[in-house]
C-alpha cells in the first residue's frame, strides 16, 4: 500500500449533557466524568505500557484520581480492563450499526459505507487498533474479555450476511453462497486490520477500500466497482 501519513492517536471523550444546575446534577455529572477519566487513562496505559504492565499507579498517575476512585466506579482493576474493552467494542458497533439500519441506504451502498467506517480514524487509529490486540491477546485465558473482541461478532456478521442476501437477490446471483461471501468479507476486513496494525505509517484507508470492492466485485460485478 502507499505510504500515508500517519494519524495520532486520539483520547475518547464520552459526551456527558447533564446540565450541573442542581447539586445533584452536579454529583451525578462528576461521577460521570470521572468514570470516563478512568475508562480513557486505562485505555492511554494500555496503550502505552500493554496489559500486564498496567498497573494501577500507573492509572492513577495518567487520571490523577486514587486507587479510591478505581474501587468506588469499578470495584477493581480487572473490572476497569473490562470496562476499557466494552467501550472500544460500543463504538464500534455503534459505527456500523448507524448505517446498517439506515432505511434510506440501498443494501450496497450500506455495505460500502460499513466497509467505509470500518477504516475511519475514529476507530481505525493507532491508540484503539493497539489496545485492541492487546485485549485479543489475554481473550482466551480471560473469557470476559472475549465478547468484547471477538473476531466472529454474531452481530456484525449477521449484519453483513443480511446485506449479501439482499444483493444475491436484486441481482439474480443464484451461483452466490451468501455466508461463504460473508466469511470471506470479514476475514478480509481482520486482515487488514492487521495489517494496520502491523504497518500503520504506510497503511492507506483508501487502498484497502479498493481491495475490499475488488472482491466484492468478483462476487457481485453488477454491484460493486473499484
Amino acid at each position: 500500500m502507499r505510504k500515508g501519513q500517519e494519524r495520532a492517536p486520539q483520547r475518547r471523550t464520552s459526551k456527558i449533557t447533564l446540565e450541573p444546575d442542581t447539586p445533584a446534577n452536579a454529583r451525578e455529572l462528576s461521577r460521570l466524568q470521572n468514570r470516563n477519566q478512568l475508562i480513557q487513562s486505562a485505555a492511554d496505559a494500555i496503550y502505552k505500557y500493554g496489559i500486564r504492565g498496567t498497573t494501577a499507579a500507573r492509572i492513577q498517575e495518567l487520571s490523577g484520581l486514587s486507587q479510591g476512585m478505581v474501587n468506588l466506579h469499578f470495584g477493581s482493576k480487572e473490572k476497569l480492563l473490562l470496562a476499557v474493552a466494552e467501550d472500544l467494542s460500543v463504538r464500534y458497533a455503534g459505527q456500523w450499526k448507524a448505517i446498517a439500519f439506515n432505511p434510506e441506504l440501498a443494501p450496497a451502498d450500506k455495505l460500502i459505507s460499513i466497509i467505509k467506517a470500518d477504516f475511519d480514524p475514529l476507530v481505525l487509529n493507532a491508540r484503539d487498533v493497539s489496545i485492541w490486540f492487546s485485549f485479543r491477546a489475554e481473550a482466551l485465558s480471560n473469557p470476559h474479555i472475549f465478547p468484547f473482541i471477538d473476531s466472529r461478532d454474531k452481530g456484525f456478521r449477521a449484519v453483513i450476511l443480511e446485506l449479501l442476501e439482499q444483493i444475491k437477490v436484486e441481482g439474480e446471483y443464484d451461483d452466490v453462497d451468501a455466508k461463504l461471501a460473508t466469511d470471506a468479507l470479514v476475514a478480509l476486513l481482520e486482515g487488514l486490520w492487521t495489517d494496520y496494525h502491523l504497518h500503520s505509517k504506510i497503511f492507506e484507508p483508501s487502498e484497502a477500500l479498493k481491495i475490499c470492492l475488488f472482491v466484492l466485485q468478483s462476487v457481485f460485478p453488477r454491484h460493486f466497482s473499484t
